[in-house]
């Protein structure tokens, strides 16, 4: 018996919501399934390239720039934490801002870190970051040094190439303008992140002591096993090394991971918005719809049928204009989130064939550069990155489906004030 009335309600909601296959609620119902599935491609891949962006950053960060921990003392202090079981990685070093002269007298700041090269070597995850388009991390040698892309650049300066730090910051033994910090390019590293490549340079620690003198504070960088285990571990060097300085990468990078942050609530309220637009549409569509079929309300209403039931038909209306859009949004949306660079290079290769034709019509011969939606040039990236999150494709989804399912529950309480008999009487 259930399952006959269950066979009924399908068949009833089916010959229902068939009506409206064709003619202009048929495109109402079309144009509100694309606006879901639209506003789901966008979402998804919008969000996928935020990520890869984010996370491409914050991993240089931690990796190249803050680590998980970055500790200060003396050496004696910080050098006993090193055997403390948490730790993965582990290299004392110790930094100081100096101008650098390169080629041409050109000139520019530097952040120069001078690494302990064993304990530097051995830190896999910052070495795979920094990617050298010209020599090697070779920093064996005394006055050597290696550079980031665009601090090269702003030098003029290639391997073999020899810059000069006529202004120093080191020691009170150290003389600030310097007239013989010489130091030997071995390499130009990338790191895709402008404010490391722009700013940092590698030298060995016995290099530093030449150059900046013996400092009495260094510092350590610090890699966990895991990221979020930095406040026990902060917590732990306070109790047992209490001369030691602890700062963890939450609050050394606070400013930029708060931007960060910031961005992806201000997008993710744009979610909401986008479906609250749609969800008006559908609204209207299905009061529209529902007008349009009073008669055949009115004449289930007087057989029977109750106005509870027959609203849910039509809820099943919306509700499947919402499961549709959404499923087709996360296929097409995780299609091109995957391929992002393979469209923009589809594109590109049809807009310069586009170019060279109107040229050619046009009998131009302006040779410009090929056109490029990311060039070089403007932008710092070779290539989009993207990372998609299982969560957030189910979180836009879920409120494609629950927006029009909303906006159907909603237009349909106009069912409940009809009166069957008023509207049979003028049919």
């Amino acid at each position: 018996m259930k399952n006959t009335r269950i066979s009924n309600f399908l068949f009833l909601s089916n010959r229902l919501n068939k009506t409206g296959t064709s003619g202009r609620e048929a495109i109402i119902n079309l144009l509100s399934m694309l606006g879901i599935s639209f506003g789901v491609v966008a979402l998804i891949v919008i969000l996928s390239v935020m990520n890869g962006f984010q996370g491409g950053y914050i991993r240089t960060i931690m990796e190249v720039s803050s680590a998980h921990i970055r500790l200060s003392g003396t050496y004696e202090q910080v050098k006993k934490i090193q055997t403390e079981p948490a730790i993965k990685s582990f290299f004392i070093f110790t930094e100081s801002q100096a101008l650098m002269q390169g080629n041409y007298n050109r000139q520019a700041g530097s952040l120069v870190r001078a690494v302990e090269l064993e304990q530097f070597y051995a830190d896999d995850g910052l070495i795979s970051s920094l990617s050298f388009s010209d020599g090697s991390l070779d920093l064996e040698h005394l006055n050597t040094i290696v550079l980031g892309s665009e601090l090269a650049r702003s030098l003029a300066v290639n391997v073999g190439d020899e810059v000069f730090l006529p202004i120093i910051a080191g020691s009170k033994d150290v003389d600030m303008f310097s007239e013989n910090a010489r130091l030997l390019v071995t390499g130009i590293f990338k790191t895709g992140f402008l404010s490391v490549d722009s700013t940092y340079s590698f030298i060995s620690y016995q290099t530093g002591l030449e150059i900046f003198g013996e400092q009495d504070t260094v510092k350590a960088f610090v890699k966990l096993s895991s990221e979020n285990a930095d406040r026990a571990f902060i917590a732990k060097v306070e109790n047992a090394h209490s001369d030691v300085g602890a700062e963890s990468w939450r609050t050394y990078n606070h400013a930029f991971f708060g931007a960060l942050k910031v961005e992806k609530n201000v997008l993710m309220i744009l979610v909401i918005l986008i479906f609250l637009v749609v969800s008006v549409k559908i609204y209207n569509g299905m009061r529209r719809s529902i007008y349009e079929r009073r008669e055949d309300i009115a004449v289930l209403s007087s057989l029977g049928t109750n106005k509870k039931t027959l609203r849910f038909l039509f809820f099943l209306n919306g509700f499947k204009i919402g499961l549709i859009g959404s499923i087709l949004g996360i296929a097409i949306g995780l299609l091109l989130s995957k391929n992002i660079n393979e469209v923009f290079s589809i594109v590109e290769i049809i807009i310069n064939f586009c170019i060279e034709v109107v040229a050619r019509i046009l009998y131009s011969s302006n040779t410009q550069n090929a056109f490029a939606i990311f060039s070089s040039r403007v932008f710092y990236m070779d290539t989009v990155p993207t990372s998609i999150s299982f969560f957030e494709c189910c979180y836009i989804a879920f409120f494609g489906l629950i927006s029009s399912s909303c906006a159907a529950l909603f237009a349909t309480k106009k069912i409940l004030k009809m009166k069957p008999q008023e509207i049979l009487r003028y049919e």
